[in-house]
């Protein structure tokens, strides 16, 4: 049983990963953020931001109740991002073609500088209607992979679609 959840899993990250690399540019482009209310102390780096959050920076769209913005002291670049929110949300474009990672849960952290997405609580994640739901998804960005866990006496599950079929040669005449 323990080989079919290890080959789902394999099989899963196959489907909804592939292509799955975000835009190049996205962290590049400026941060935009919206909210009810926000503070920043100097010393520490760390922004706060309260109620109707709204973050954009290129493709990537961030929703929450709350959101803690966390800078790198030596680069001055932002490092982290860790929202909540019921749920908070995170989508991102990954590809030319406009595929759409989008993902949610309780909590959401983002890290820029390993472009890596940690979603625990009520977790999901989706990518052209492959998705997965678990406690806790932690999903490689750049590389397209990820890792699910089901806390307590739950279980992940995921959704695929089966692939479609590459056309079939024409027979020569």
């Amino acid at each position: 049983m323990k080989q079919f959840i290890n080959f789902s899993i394999l099989l899963t990250s196959a489907i909804i990963c592939q292509y799955a690399y975000a835009l190049p540019d996205d962290t590049k482009q400026p941060l935009e953020i919206q909210a009810d209310e926000a503070s920043f102390d100097q010393n520490s780096g760390e922004a706060i931001y309260k109620g109707n959050v709204f973050v954009k920076q290129g493709s990537i769209e961030i929703q929450a109740q709350y959101l803690k913005v966390s800078t790198d002291a030596k680069t001055r670049k932002f490092s982290n991002l860790e929202a909540t929110g019921q749920p908070a949300k995170f989508s991102q474009q990954i590809d030319w073609s406009g595929n759409i990672v989008i993902s949610k849960g309780n909590e959401i952290h983002y890290s820029t500088i390993e472009s890596k997405l940690e979603i625990t609580g009520n977790g999901y994640l989706s990518r052209m209607k492959n998705s997965i739901t678990a406690d806790y998804i932690l999903y490689m960005i750049n590389d397209g992979t990820f890792s699910a866990e089901k806390k307590d006496s739950g279980r992940v599950s995921m959704t695929l679609q089966p692939q479609a079929q590459p056309p079939a040669p024409e027979a020569k005449k």
